[in-house]
């Protein structure tokens, strides 16, 4: 760094055709000014200026050398500017990730809405099942289902996320009678590999059932396909499912049984200087309306 801030200095004697003057640019004493113009010298094995008691002036070796410096001295202040503004305005870029099933059935609006009001900010979805390791992999924020712990993450809970049991029209009118949760033994489920229990209450009771898989995935998406396509019964988000269930193709099962959410949590590493940009999406997640998640029947 020493050698880029005598670049620039030398800059500055050979447009002002002084040391004093050129210290005064940049506060700094003459004798110093000389001194470090002196190093460089020494460094490079090369003079670089001639000095007499009024003028210095720039030696064959110091005019070639300039162009040099003066280089460095735009790319620092271009460097500082970029920096200045990340802090000023909301611009820069944001690595997001959150599951797959969010990235399709909710993303979409929600940062459409987000880039929209900052314009300047462009956005990396990362769509994945798997929890990344966020500091390792300079992750801004990740949306997760369920606790999350670190320390050196903040965890702030976004929305609890209502789910809902369905399947398809034809594969109940093939089927067993589904009346009641010890029903699903008798029947073709299809199970989230992150949550092998089923929990439904009615009257404070809870029954609590890991139900026969006849597939397991950890994909909502096509946990949801396959219920569409006659596959068998499936627990699936109701902000996933609801579309399907307003035109018939998936029927919302055992309406008299309450099934507990699950939470939607925001992960951010926890920083000290946090950019316009972070702060930006931090304030709009905060307040936006996330009741897609908790829809009712």
């Amino acid at each position: 760094m020493d050698s880029v801030n005598d670049m620039i200095l030398l800059a500055e004697v050979a447009e002002t055709g002084s040391f004093t003057r050129a210290g005064g640019r940049i506060g700094m004493p003459k004798s110093t000014v000389s001194q470090r113009i002196a190093q460089l010298e020494a460094r490079l094995g090369l003079r670089l200026l001639n000095r007499s008691t009024r003028h210095v002036s720039l030696t064959g070796s110091g005019q070639i050398y300039l162009e040099y410096c003066r280089r460095v001295r735009a790319e620092v202040s271009a460097a500082n500017m970029a920096m200045t503004n990340l802090k000023e305005q909301p611009v820069g870029t944001l690595k997001i990730t959150c599951p797959e099933v969010t990235a399709s059935y909710f993303m979409p609006t929600f940062l459409h809405g987000f880039t929209t009001q900052f314009p300047r900010i462009t956005v990396e979805l990362i769509a994945t099942n798997r929890h990344l390791d966020i500091i390792r992999e300079r992750v801004d924020f990740a949306f997760r289902v369920g606790t999350t712990t670190g320390q050196d993450l903040i965890v702030r809970r976004v929305s609890s996320i209502k789910r809902i049991l369905v399947s398809a029209p034809a594969y109940l009118a093939a089927g067993s009678p589904l009346r009641e949760p010890t029903d699903l033994l008798n029947h073709r489920c299809l199970v989230h590999d992150a949550q092998p229990e089923w929990v439904f209450s009615s009257d404070d009771t809870p029954i609590v059932m890991r139900p026969p898989a006849a597939a397991t995935s950890d994909s909502m998406g096509f946990l949801l396909q396959s219920c569409i396509a006659g596959g068998g019964v499936a627990l699936l988000p109701a902000y996933v499912c609801q579309p399907s269930v307003a035109v018939g193709r998936l029927v919302d099962l055992l309406p008299g049984w309450e099934i507990p959410p699950y939470e939607m949590m925001l992960i951010f590493p926890n920083l000290k200087n946090q950019s316009k940009a972070q702060a930006a999406f931090r304030d709009y997640v905060n307040t936006f309306d996330f009741s897609a998640f908790v829809v009712g029947r």
